[in-house]
């Protein structure tokens, strides 16, 4: 199993995560964003809609995204079940599939700003000890607060990217200090947030062109502002 990426903090991988999973080190925590099942439209961003009705003047270039891998079937949770401690972005979609837990964590979105047509925050569930917590970033469309507010014309190089303020506050609620692994790794904003934390990280991705963004944002020793 040849990495496609690796460093001294992380390593990525190209392929299935159901055929790489039972080659791996032990792993202490999984904190990802899959796939849900939900058939997510990326191609269209009402988002844009609504905040150049807001912010009318300022040009916005939008971008067409390809449809996400996987998305078309459900997500079934229980081959990572068994790991220490996990941290499922999207949770709300298959709830039913996973063991109760106090500690939910809500990602508000909008951080004091207006509603628009896309969700005021997301979900995750996790098997951490401790209450439910939350955490402030806005993040709409082509406004986005924290390193990846790099232009008006765009910036995320994944359709569903998330923050990586919001991945380091995920795993900073962890009690562990080992291995992390995002097995739909994306454009690799949980390694990203894992190496900047000083810790180590494997990352999992199906799409090479992902792989090929998150290598180069590993490699990058200090991010660009």
């Amino acid at each position: 199993m040849k990495p496609y990426y690796q460093d001294n903090a992380v390593t990525i991988y190209h392929g299935d995560c159901r055929e790489i999973l039972p080659q791996l080190d032990p792993v202490d925590l999984v904190l990802t964003d899959p796939p849900y099942g939900i058939n997510a439209n990326v191609k269209t961003h009402s988002t844009r809609r609504n905040c150049q009705r807001i912010f009318k003047g300022i040009k916005h270039i939008n971008k067409d995204w390809d449809d996400i891998f996987g998305d078309n079937e459900p997500f079934n949770p229980s081959v990572f079940l068994s790991f220490p401690e996990i941290c499922f972005f999207g949770a709300n979609h298959f709830a039913d599939k996973l063991p109760v837990s106090a500690c939910w964590i809500i990602w508000d979105k909008r951080d004091g700003g207006p509603s628009d047509d896309n969700a005021d925050c997301e979900i995750a569930w996790s098997n951490f000890k401790g209450p439910a917590r939350l955490y402030r970033q806005m993040w709409r469309g082509w406004l986005r607060a924290g390193v990846e507010n790099i232009s008006i014309s765009g910036g995320k190089m994944h359709p569903l990217q998330k923050p990586i303020g919001l991945m380091k506050f995920c795993i900073n609620l962890s009690k562990t200090t080992g291995l992390i692994l995002d097995p739909f790794m994306g454009s690799g904003t949980t390694l990203r947030a894992a190496k900047d934390l000083g810790r180590k990280a494997i990352g999992i991705e199906i799409e090479e062109k992902y792989c090929e963004i998150a290598a180069k944002r590993m490699a990058q020793e200090v991010l660009a502002l």
